[in-house]
């Protein structure tokens, strides 16, 4: 009688053991799922969300979520019969624009633009202190060097010195950031579930 109660109490906690290691596995996998349905939201979602994001002025967190989510966000009049993906050493995935004007390549995070009157050229860099660089070809040549906030700090022209952009140059500016990117933020979606709030929490420091 003895042994048959210690096998009861044996079966019972090892089916309470079984019970209790299947809650946290599921609980474990549970949150593993919703992290990754928040990253995937934040990502896809992200250019919505940094149009909402208090900054501070000269900053530009649309520029930036655009650039570090290429691949994710919305991007509209994509010709997806143009998706070229490049092998080898200079590996590089892009598409172009129905009518031709853009090339955006999700490999290397770079966005050209090319009409008859300018051609843009947008990529991230190595430069110390210098996150993105603008590059517009043409009679006036130069490159509008971006900081890591979007902000711009200096303008070089045929690779020479450094200078600090005057008005004209800064509205310029400003100028081929709407070709280049107004486009997206036009078109930004808008999350059927707003984690705003996640957004700000995370990058809200960074902009102010």
């Amino acid at each position: 009688m003895g042994k048959k109660s210690l096998v009861k109490k044996r079966s019972k906690f090892s089916t309470r053991k079984i019970i209790f290691i299947s809650l946290i596995v599921g609980l474990f996998m549970s949150l593993v799922l919703l992290s990754f349905l928040v990253k995937d939201n934040l990502a896809k979602y992200s250019v919505y969300y940094a149009g909402n994001l208090p900054h501070k002025s000269g900053t530009n967190p649309e520029l930036v979520a655009i650039i570090d989510n290429l691949d994710k966000i919305y991007i509209p009049n994509l010709d997806e019969s143009t998706h070229t993906i490049e092998g080898g050493l200079s590996s590089r995935e892009y598409v172009y624009s129905r009518d031709r004007k853009y090339e955006y390549s999700f490999y290397e995070s770079e966005i050209n633009y090319k009409n008859t009157k300018v051609e843009l050229d947008f990529e991230s860099t190595d430069e110390k202190d210098v996150a993105f660089l603008i590059t517009e070809y043409g009679k006036n040549s130069r490159d509008y060097h971006i900081d890591s906030n979007g902000k711009l700090i200096y303008i070089t022209k045929n690779s020479s010195k450094r200078y600090n952009p005057n008005a004209e140059e800064v509205k310029n500016f400003e100028k081929n950031k709407g070709i280049l990117f107004g486009n997206i933020i036009k078109a930004k979606q808008k999350p059927s579930v707003n984690l705003q709030f996640i957004y700000n929490y995370l990058n809200e420091p960074k902009f102010n």
